[in-house]
């Protein structure tokens, strides 16, 4: 699928690194009825009771960066929360080193990330091959986890096959520090939602889906090809139509829906309820030890397929 320029000419490149990853396991990048035999074997390990199970020690995980930043005036909330909490989590449902998260987030990164033009191709491809490297054979190094558990779910299949899978599995979750990031920076600004939570007049489960329902998500879905004539929204889209999907814009358009970040369908991302986890957990544990955390400056925001605050100082009391 070519990306475009901003008078809408062709680049020649694809339009996110997500569409480069490989055909053969690589999820996002298959459909049905291969796409559906993946996903049944894998579904077992990606449910709310295997994220619930996960919450105790995402909430200690939360509560002990929260407690390491007592006595500080300010903070930035990026760097001294959201970044240490993403590494250990995701670290431990990959069952990785945490001595690799850097390797692995730099990958995703760029593999997940838009596509500038047609000279980045080459660092895209090169991403995607250092994940599928590093997932190779990778549960002799990885203690258990989702890691060990994904390669025993697709007994039968290739060491390639499942290391494509993997490697998607693993750049997916390292959407979770721009979301953190985000979903942190937007309590800051709204101290009521704070207030209300910290009462019991909310949940942080609530606000959590509310914000990755209208605010931390990726803008757009991959681009897809209409497959037969669609009646959408009193259009025609017709058969062999390129179509772009506006997640900001279908979030805003009516009742927000808790399907639209995560998608539908056989590509609903599997880490659905990790995520609704993980942010509740980090959220309660952050706010309900600093309830009174407010911005101390204005945020500067990076490009990037999901845009993040380049810093997120607080002031903490």
């Amino acid at each position: 699928m070519a990306a475009v320029t901003g008078t809408g000419g062709l680049l020649g490149c694809p339009l996110t690194g997500a569409e480069m990853q490989s055909p053969d396991g690589g999820l996002l990048n298959m459909n049905p009825p291969r796409l559906r035999s993946y996903r049944q074997k894998i579904a077992g390990l990606f449910t709310r009771r295997a994220a619930e199970a996960t919450r105790p020690l995402a909430r200690a995980l939360a509560r002990n960066l929260a407690d390491s930043l007592h006595g500080r005036a300010t903070v930035d909330a990026l760097t001294g929360f959201a970044e240490p909490f993403t590494t250990t989590a995701v670290s431990a449902a990959m069952g990785t080193p945490l001595a690799d998260w850097d390797r692995i987030l730099d990958a995703s990164r760029i593999a997940f990330a838009v596509v500038p033009g047609p000279g980045a191709v080459d660092d895209v491809a090169a991403a995607w091959a250092d994940l599928y490297s590093y997932y190779t054979g990778a549960t002799g190094r990885c203690n258990g986890g989702l890691t060990t558990q994904l390669a025993g779910a697709l007994a039968g299949h290739t060491p390639a096959q499942i290391a494509h899978v993997t490697g998607t599995v693993s750049n997916g979750f390292g959407a979770m520090l721009p979301i953190l990031a985000v979903a942190i920076a937007e309590l800051a600004r709204q101290p009521h939602i704070i207030t209300s939570c910290t009462r019991g007049e909310r949940t942080w489960a609530s606000v959590a889906g509310e914000l990755l329902s209208t605010r931390t998500m990726f803008p757009i879905a991959l681009p897809r090809i209409a497959l037969a004539d669609t009646w959408l929204g009193g259009r025609l889209i017709t058969q062999g139509t390129t179509v772009l999907p506006s997640l900001i814009a279908a979030a805003h358009d009516g009742p927000a829906s808790p399907s639209i970040p995560f998608g539908a369908g056989p590509h609903y991302c599997p880490g659905a309820a990790l995520t609704r986890v993980w942010l509740c957990a980090a959220l309660e544990a952050f706010f309900g030890t600093f309830p009174r955390a407010r911005l101390a400056g204005d945020l500067d925001w990076q490009a990037g397929t999901l845009p993040v605050p380049r810093e997120i100082t607080l002031a903490l009391r």
